[in-house]
């Protein structure tokens, strides 16, 4: 599957129950593309607060079939309906710190999970890491690289296996895809689930306490915890 993943950053001034508020009904909107075009699933995410302020304040996600089905959705956005779709999301965004990243979505562990969790909706609490690629590494050596990092931390040239209470239900690698020109804001960008908040704060704990360094992959990482809503 093809992700578009939307990182949203509210405007100054705006509160932030008015931005979850508007923020969660113009990821909905991506849902009122017509048949054949509109995303094959729709998840909205508010950052939930922590003892540092998060990178981003939400994150749209939208799921696409394939690279024809993700072109007819980008050509849509740029019709008169997209246009109003992508308006009601900048009253509340600062644009410049809200970028776009398209991704191919790889599900390392934890697919029945996810598969019942799609199918039945709701909310569910993740904790996602957004990193940038370590500076000698192309983004094809990063991912490769990354796929085999899966479920360890690193600490300089040691390795750290993460313990099962902190490894939560699923985990999902979101590699962007290749671009012809420049780079995308990140080069990463992880999901790890969780069916309550214990295990949500078991996973922010141990990572707090052992403070992993990058393992010679990332020039820089950010967390974020989040509550995600299937919209559609």
């Amino acid at each position: 599957m093809i992700k578009r993943i939307r990182f949203a950053t509210r405007s100054s001034g705006v509160p932030l129950d008015a931005f979850s508020s508007a923020w969660r009904d113009a990821v909905a909107g991506a849902a009122q593309a017509p048949p054949g075009v509109r995303p094959s699933r729709v998840a909205v995410c508010i950052a939930l607060p922590g003892p540092e302020d998060p990178r981003h304040d939400g994150i749209g996600i939208e799921w696409f079939a394939g690279a024809g089905h993700l072109r007819r959705y980008r050509d849509w956005l740029g019709t008169p309906d997209g246009h109003l779709l992508l308006h009601r999301a900048d009253r509340v965004l600062d644009r410049d710190a809200s970028p776009v990243v398209v991704a191919d979505e790889t599900v390392l562990r934890g697919a029945d999970w996810l598969e019942r969790r799609w199918r039945d909706g709701g909310e569910k609490l993740k904790h996602m890491a957004i990193a940038l690629r370590a500076s000698d590494l192309t983004l094809a050596e990063f991912s490769a690289r990354w796929r085999g990092h899966a479920g360890q931390a690193g600490r300089g040239a040691q390795v750290t296996v993460i313990p099962d209470g902190a490894r939560g239900r699923a985990y999902v690698q979101n590699h962007p895809s290749p671009r012809p020109v420049g780079e995308w804001a990140y080069d990463a960008l992880n999901e790890v689930y969780f069916d309550d908040a214990q295990g949500l704060r078991a996973r922010i704990e141990w990572f707090r306490a052992n403070l992993p360094g990058n393992g010679g992959l990332f020039r820089k990482s950010w967390f974020i915890a989040a509550r995600e809503e299937v919209l559609a």
